[in-house]
C-alpha cells in the first residue's frame, strides 16, 4: 500500500498531503521535489486517489477500488500523466491538456488533475504555457502536481505558483535491501545503491558492460595498488581503456567504486563477503594513508567531470599514489 510506504519513507511528505486530504483543503498545484528514487509519482497517484475514492478507509483512499485501480494504471479518464522521464514534454503536449480541461469532466467525480513527471524536461514553450494555466485555474476542481528531481531547473515563477513537497533521500540501506529483493547479489546491491538511488536504475546498472568492467578493474586495483601498482597501470590501460564512447563512463564507474570501497576501509566496515570485503579487512590492517587516497580519488573523479584526457586522469592518478604509498 502506498499509505504504508508514505508513512514509513516519508513521514512529512504523508502528514502534509493526509493534513489536505481530511481538511479538504487543497492547493491548485503542488510540486513534488526529490533525489530519484523517492517515491514522488506513487505519491502523487496515492494524492490523486484521495480526490476520488468512495470506499475510503480511515478517510484515506482504500487503493483496491475500480476508481484507485484505474488511477494507479493511468487509465482514469480525468487524469492526464505526462511522462518527461523518456521523451521531451513539448508545448503540443500542453496545449492537449489545456483543451481537455477546459471540458467538462468524464468521471463521476468531477475531479480533474494531471501530472507531469520529470517536469524539468519540459521545453521552454512547455513550460511557458503551462505558467500560463497554473495562473489561470479552471475552477476548484481541478488539481496539478508537478514532478522533479531538480527543482532548480524549473522556472522560478511556476515554483512560486506551486506548493513544494520536499521528498527526503531514502537511507542507502533501503536501496540496499530493495536491490536484494530484486534480484541483485549482495556486493553489487550494496555497490550500486551508494551510487544511484532508484532499484530500476540499479539493475539496468549491474547489467550494463561499463558498469561490469568498472568492477573488474576496481577488484584489480585494490588487489595491485600496494603491491605493484605500475602492473596495474599497464593492465588498465591495455585491457580497460580503449573505447572511446564508454571509456569515459568506465573510469567513472570505477573511481566510484573505489570511493566507496576505500571509505569502508576508514570505518573498517564488514558484513560483505566477497572480494569487496575481504580487500577492506586487509588494507584495514596496513599503514596506508587512505584518506590522501581518498582524495586523490577524488580530485580524479573531478577532472573526469570536466572533460580531462582520460588515460593522463589514470596515469596521475596512480603517479600520485605511488608518491604517497
Amino acid at each position: 500500500m502506498i499509505r504504508d510506504k508514505l508513512q514509513e519513507t516519508q513521514p512529512i511528505v504523508y502528514q502534509t498531503l493526509s493534513n489536505a486530504i481530511k481538511n479538504k483543503k487543497f492547493a491548485h498545484a503542488y510540486l513534488f521535489t526529490g533525489v530519484k528514487g523517492t517515491p514522488k509519482k506513487e505519491a502523487a497517484l496515492w494524492f490523486a486517489q484521495n480526490l476520488v475514492c468512495e470506499h475510503t478507509e480511515d478517510g484515506f483512499a482504500c487503493e483496491t477500488c475500480d476508481e484507485c485501480r484505474r488511477i494507479a494504471e493511468n487509465m482514469y479518464a480525468d487524469l492526464i500523466y505526462l511522462d518527461g522521464n523518456d521523451a521531451t514534454i513539448k508545448k503540443d503536449s500542453i496545449l492537449q491538456l489545456q483543451e481537455q480541461f477546459s471540458k467538462t469532466a468524464l468521471e463521476k467525480s468531477g475531479k480533474k488533475f494531471y501530472i507531469l513527471d520529470m517536469a524539468e524536461n519540459a521545453t521552454t514553450e512547455a513550460l511557458n504555457s503551462l505558467l500560463k494555466f497554473l495562473e489561470e485555474p479552471n475552477g476548484q476542481d481541478t488539481q496539478a502536481i508537478l514532478i522533479v528531481d531538480s527543482i532548480d531547473r524549473l522556472l522560478p515563477t511556476i515554483i512560486s505558483r506551486c506548493q513544494i513537497i520536499p521528498f527526503k533521500p531514502l537511507n542507502v540501506e533501503h536501496y540496499y535491501e530493495d536491490g536484494i529483493k530484486s534480484g541483485l547479489d549482495e556486493l553489487d546491491s550494496y555497490v550500486l545503491s551508494h551510487i544511484v538511488k532508484d532499484v530500476d536504475y540499479m539493475n539496468a546498472m549491474m547489467e550494463s558492460e561499463e558498469y561490469q568492467t568498472a568492477m573488474v578493474g576496481a577488484e584489480r586495483f585494490v588487489s595491485l595498488f600496494d603491491v605493484d601498482i605500475h602492473r596495474f597501470l599497464v593492465w588498465f590501460e591495455t585491457e580497460i581503456l580503449g573505447n572511446k564512447d564508454k571509456d569515459k563512463e568506465v573510469v567513472k564507474m570505477f573511481l566510484e567504486i573505489l570511493l566507496i570501497f576505500f571509505r569502508d576501509v576508514v570505518s573498517n566496515k564488514d558484513g560483505q563477503t566477497s572480494w569487496f570485503e575481504r580487500e577492506v579487512q586487509r588494507i584495514s590492517q596496513k599503514n596506508i594513508p587512505i584518506e590522501r587516497i581518498l582524495l586523490i580519488l577524488l580530485e580524479s573523479k573531478d577532472k573526469c567531470n570536466r572533460s580531462y584526457n582520460l588515460q593522463l586522469v589514470v596515469e596521475q592518478m596512480i603517479h600520485e599514489i605511488k608518491e604517497v604509498m
